[in-house]
């Protein structure tokens, strides 16, 4: 019988931060010196403010929820019960089957997003994710792009959010930019688009730090890096980011009705 790895450990659970903008994505077990993932009811009680991504969760993806199916149904039809296991057995383990790549994905765009923050703090990153970062870096250099925050934790009390933005930079005339890294699968000749709420995620970082009448003069895009076709980065920006904005908002009032907790609160 396959042997089941703890599942729980490898999925992550939604992220919060404190007023201050201090991570509180886990919290203590109420016995032992164990963490768990944080939940909406610490939030209520510890003050905590949702992840944009979290925000985000409440917007239905039809897309990504039929591959979902499709990749348990895969999964299932490979690897059939093997007459001696349970149905919750065999249910977990076709679940963690399928979606092992979702985790090595990720694990791998860890990677790379690490290696590019090496990079510019003067480190060497491992030479096999050279080809990976070294186009975002010939990019930022051939648009004179200057980064002036990496890695920086935003709040917006009002709206009642918070998150981690990759990067806030200035153009050759110090137009304000926002970027977001992200990988994935690519293949030749295959346009690369971006996803539903990749500019709402955006839009709410701007707005966090620029503020709402800033969004028309801020350049937001997401660099897509191909981790199938090393050497590949795509730009995708977004042109309409007032708009991006409106729909975050009304994702917000959704999050919050569902919830039944307004993190606005926080910061009365």
């Amino acid at each position: 019988m396959a042997i089941l790895s703890d599942t729980k450990q490898k999925s992550q659970g939604s992220h919060w931060y404190t007023l201050e903008g201090a991570p509180c994505h886990q919290v203590p077990k109420a016995k032992g010196g164990e963490l768990r993932n944080a939940t909406v009811a610490d939030a209520r009680k510890l003050g905590l403010f949702p992840s944009v991504t979290n925000i985000l969760g409440v917007i239905a993806k039809p897309g990504l929820d039929t591959w979902k199916l499709q990749q348990v149904a895969k999964a299932a039809f490979k690897t059939p019960p093997d007459g001696k296991e349970s149905e919750e057995y065999f249910t977990d383990r076709i679940i963690e089957s399928a979606f092992d790549q979702v985790v090595d994905a990720a694990d791998f765009g860890s990677r790379i997003h690490d290696a590019l923050e090496k990079v510019f703090e003067g480190e060497n990153p491992d030479e096999d994710l050279l080809p990976y970062v070294q186009p975002t870096l010939a990019w930022k250099a051939e648009k004179g792009l200057t980064f002036t925050h990496r890695e920086i934790t935003l709040v917006n009390a009002g709206e009642g959010y918070a998150g981690r933005c990759d990067v806030l930079a200035k153009g050759k005339q110090g137009q304000l930019v926002i970027l977001d890294y992200k990988t994935r699968k690519t293949k030749p000749g295959e346009k690369v688009t971006t996803y539903d709420g990749q500019g709402m995620q955006l839009a709410a970082y701007a707005v966090a730090h620029w503020g709402e009448a800033m969004l028309p003069k801020v350049t937001a895009a997401n660099i897509f890096i191909s981790t199938t076709e090393p050497g590949r980065m795509e730009v995708c920006k977004h042109e309409d980011l007032p708009a991006e904005w409106e729909a975050f908002k009304a994702a917000c009032v959704l999050w919050r009705k569902t919830k039944g907790f307004d993190p606005r609160r926080i910061a009365l």
